[in-house]
């Protein structure tokens, strides 16, 4: 009987999944995100679609990593705007995602106590990361490298982003690497400074991507190439708009994140929205720092993991 229910509730939800993709004679792409700045060009992308294109466009709000990447892996959403080494390690475990685009360039920076003068000065504390699988993970173990210290010189622990500024400000830890805009949250409260940015570090590092599942790309070549036109006209927009920010800008932001205007004015200040194709260079870097980090035993190649827009126009054609 139970068996029989279960049967029932799946055949249910996948009915209404359907009705729910094809309303209005339209496919509404559901792509999940965090509230941080770095998926910007996600929110114009969303104020850019028109009533009247050929698609819909669904964003589907998640408060950590983990519970993204699950609706990811279980088919619940099309997409994502996610760590990339997350996406890496699903593709690695048979998941067939796909990086389409960058979400941002540059835009992480390490924030620090007030106390902490030089690199040299986070020996013996307690430094955050939001996952092991990130470049913000890479970031700090760079910086360490590169001042003759070690992960094994500092403590680094795993904390929800939105957790990061609160711990910083109880001195419960010495700094953290996080997405934007979580660094400038610290340093407008007064809690914090800016140690480094990570151009400094990793000149041309990759951090967010905006990933979709193969079978939806397939399945949709036109609607895919579609939003991904409107994608990269998004990213032109916002590029064009932060410095000095306009105000549908600010409007489009402010209605997504939980942050004040001058969090995300300071905030925007590190990060471009230039040249989101990922290039095959910058991601051999990638790969390489992943293997020599031990994160990943086998992380896809850029021809089974990265389909910039040309491919999917190609596709689509």
């Amino acid at each position: 009987m139970k068996y029989i229910l279960l049967v029932l509730c799946m055949m249910i939800f996948a009915a209404c999944a359907g009705d729910y993709a094809s309303r209005d004679g339209r496919y509404y792409i559901r792509v999940g995100y965090l509230p941080i700045t770095h998926a910007m060009t996600l929110f114009v992308t969303n104020d850019m679609v028109s009533d009247d294109a050929p698609f819909g466009l669904v964003l589907e709000r998640f408060s950590s990593w983990p519970d993204l990447m699950d609706a990811l892996n279980g088919g619940h959403i099309d997409g994502a705007s996610v760590l990339i080494q997350l996406a890496m390690a699903s593709n690695e475990a048979g998941v067939d995602l796909r990086a389409v685009a960058l979400g941002h360039r540059d835009g992480n920076i390490v924030a620090v106590a007030n106390y902490i003068e030089t690199v040299q000065d986070l020996r013996g504390r307690i430094v955050a990361i939001p996952s092991p699988m990130s470049t913000h993970s890479f970031l700090l173990k760079m910086l360490l490298w590169e001042n003759d210290m070690t992960a094994d010189d500092i403590t680094i622990i795993q904390l929800p982003p939105a957790e990061m500024v609160p711990a910083l400000a109880s001195g419960s830890i010495s700094g953290y690497v996080v997405a934007e805009p979580f660094g400038a949250r610290a340093v407008t409260l007064g809690v914090g400074r800016k140690l480094a940015e990570s151009e400094e570090i990793w000149e041309n590092s990759i951090c967010c991507a905006l990933v979709f599942s193969y079978d939806f790309i397939s399945n949709n070549e036109e609607i895919a190439d579609l939003f991904m036109q409107k994608y990269h006209q998004a990213a032109a927009f916002l590029q064009q708009n932060i410095n000095p920010m306009s105000e549908e800008i600010r409007e489009i932001a402010l209605r997504h994140l939980p942050i004040d205007e001058e969090t995300l004015i300071y905030s925007m200040k590190w990060i471009s929205f230039s040249e989101l194709d990922i290039c095959e260079n910058e991601y051999a870097e990638l790969y390489r720092l992943t293997l020599e980090l031990g994160l990943l035993a086998s992380p896809p190649t850029f021809e089974d993991f990265v389909l910039n827009h040309c491919c999917i126009g190609e596709l689509a054609r």
